[in-house]
């Protein structure tokens, strides 16, 4: 794409004249830029990238992109040669003023001195023609030019005796030219493109004066109409460019709007990825807010955008040393963490089962204490860790699996307090009820392990059991989900593998914990897309109801979690 782009703007700036392409380079100038910036928005999100994954800041240099030399130099090429053609314009321009201006005087001495008609006619004429062959003149001249030469021309040709010369059907054609002309001129109101008006309009001009004369009863009415449609024309101009110098004025105060919103950002107190974060997708939305506003005057537009640059420049180069920052602080924890995985991989193959067991679980509590080492690495590191420490459970569950053959009583015993609890019937007294699966929960877990094959039918079968009866209990709906629970590590104590069960419990309710807390952030930054919005607003109850949600699960969660506590002291 960009390469076409460079392609079109080199044919347009190898023109010999470049004026009248000004429109369709300026398109394809920003047509280039906006794919100049993405292209650079996506290497600094790509330079990002490889600075979190470790990559010194410093050694990564910034890409030679793709056909900008070109581009800058047909620019170039094309500014030149518009500027010359600009000024050669104008020094043209203010040559035929000149010659107008010189034309006018001498036509006005034909029409003052001039007595012998046909002498008079054959000057007017040669005035007439030459007027003509003189090029455009400065635009806020030739209204004020334009109308004293016509003005000479309507002297002359009433001052002088035209009805010896000109026969009565040359009047009437003269006078339907004449009105053609208004007609023409009328039309140009209905056209969008001011150029093309101003051009046609001295055409018509031109046209007009090159008609002869008309009947005198015809000529006021015609004349009043002619002036009438060729000020409104003029208006018309007029009202273009003011709009147009209003609507750039405008554009330079919306930019500069834009430029304080970003300081106000940037100045902003940033000390996490959320905040960062947070921020650079505001900036990014500015950045494309920019891309909707219009141009200024050219140097005023030029000076704002080097300013919002500098702004955004200076709030990545922040991010970036942030960055840096984090990583190093990550690294440290890293390390730490990498040290604990030795540690439990020393352990795995341990069969000192109690001693063993409370050294992995320290080294677990550590694990929680040192803290995150960061969203590239934590995962990757607590799989490794998990290894061995699952390793060592298994091993330790295979261990007292082979003590199976002397857990036949205690299956039996079991199987018995089972059928007691299936048959057991409550007497609509919760808190009794409670108290006695309680009970039954706290005899069946006194009783020894079963045979390895038997146990999960026996723990499936208990827990089923025990389930039926708590699910019969009549209680409110925060009562029932604290009961439940209860009766779920009640149930997990009872397991051969308790110990194992009730860590995986902890673990599953703090990983959900995390995972609601980043929700929570989620949203919050969601809400700052509401920071004018009424809080009647649809979208701001739903994300404020969704933040109340998620904290009354993360407090729920944390209430089961001092219950676990409570039932492992």
């Amino acid at each position: 794409m960009k390469s076409e782009i460079v392609a079109k703007i080199k044919v347009l700036a190898e023109q010999e004249f470049v004026m009248d392409s000004s429109n369709e380079f300026n398109e394809l100038v920003t047509e280039f830029y906006q794919i100049q910036e993405a292209e650079e928005r996506k290497w600094e999100l790509a330079k990002l990238e490889r600075i979190e994954a470790g990559e010194n800041p410093e050694s990564i240099e910034k890409p030679v992109f793709e056909l900008y030399s070109e581009f800058k130099a047909y620019s170039t090429l094309f500014h030149e040669k518009k500027k010359v053609e600009i000024q050669a314009k104008k020094d043209a321009e203010k040559v035929n003023l000149g010659k107008k201006k010189a034309l006018i005087a001498a036509f006005s001495d034909l029409v003052q001195n001039e007595e012998n008609i046909g002498r008079a006619i054959g000057r007017f004429k040669d005035i007439q023609e030459s007027w003509k062959e003189v090029g455009p003149i400065p635009r806020d001249k030739r209204q004020e030019i334009q109308k004293e030469f016509s003005n000479l021309v309507d002297t002359f040709q009433y001052n002088i005796n035209i009805y010896k010369e000109i026969k009565d059907h040359d009047l009437s054609r003269n006078l339907s030219l004449k009105q053609e002309v208004i007609t023409n001129l009328n039309a140009l109101l209905e056209m969008d493109k001011i150029k093309d008006v101003e051009k046609k309009l001295h055409a018509y001009q031109d046209e007009w004066n090159s008609i002869g004369g008309t009947r005198q009863e015809d000529w006021d009415k015609l004349k009043d109409d002619y002036w009438a449609t060729v000020n409104k024309v003029y208006e018309k101009i007029h009202a273009f460019y003011e709009i147009r110098r209003t609507e750039q004025a405008e554009n330079i105060t919306k930019k500069r709007a834009l430029i304080e919103r970003a300081k106000a950002l940037v100045e902003s107190e940033n000390e996490s990825h959320s905040d960062y974060k947070k921020i650079t997708d505001e900036l990014l939305e500015l950045q494309a807010e920019w891309k909707t506003i219009g141009f200024g005057p050219k140097q005023e537009n030029e000076d704002v955008w080097q300013e919002f640059r500098s702004v955004c420049n200076e709030f990545f180069d922040q991010k970036k040393s942030f960055y840096a920052k984090r990583d190093g602080k990550f690294d440290d924890i890293k390390a730490k963490k990498e040290a604990l995985i030795q540690q439990a991989h020393a352990l795995k193959e341990s069969t000192d089962w109690k001693t063993g067991t409370q050294q992995l679980i320290a080294l677990q509590k550590q694990w929680k204490e040192i803290g995150s080492a960061g969203p590239k690495f934590e995962n990757q590191l607590w799989k490794k860790f998990r290894e061995p420490i699952d390793f060592f459970f298994n091993a330790k569950d295979s261990h007292f699996n082979e003590k199976d053959e002397e857990g036949k009583a205690n299956l039996e015993a079991k199987e018995a307090l089972i059928a007691e609890l299936k048959a057991y019937k409550a007497d609509g007294d919760p808190e009794k009820t409670i108290a006695d699966l309680r009970d039954f929960s706290s005899k069946f877990a006194e009783i020894g392990n079963v045979p390895f094959k038997e146990k999960d039918a026996v723990y499936k079968a208990y827990k089923e059991a025990l389930d039926e009866k708590y699910d019969a209990i009549n209680l409110g709906k925060e009562a029932k989900e604290k009961m439940l629970f209860q009766a779920k590590l009640d149930t997990m104590k009872g397991s051969a593998n308790s110990d194992r069960l009730i860590e995986q419990e902890q673990q599953a309710l703090r990983g959900k914990i995390d995972g609601l807390n980043k929700e929570i952030m989620q949203y919050e930054n969601n809400l700052s897309f509401f920071a004018n919005a009424d809080e009647s607003n649809p979208l701001f109850k739903n994300v404020r109801a969704s933040i109340e949600k998620a904290q009354s699960e993360i407090e729920a969660h944390k209430n089961r979690l001092k219950m676990i506590r409570q039932a492992t002291k």
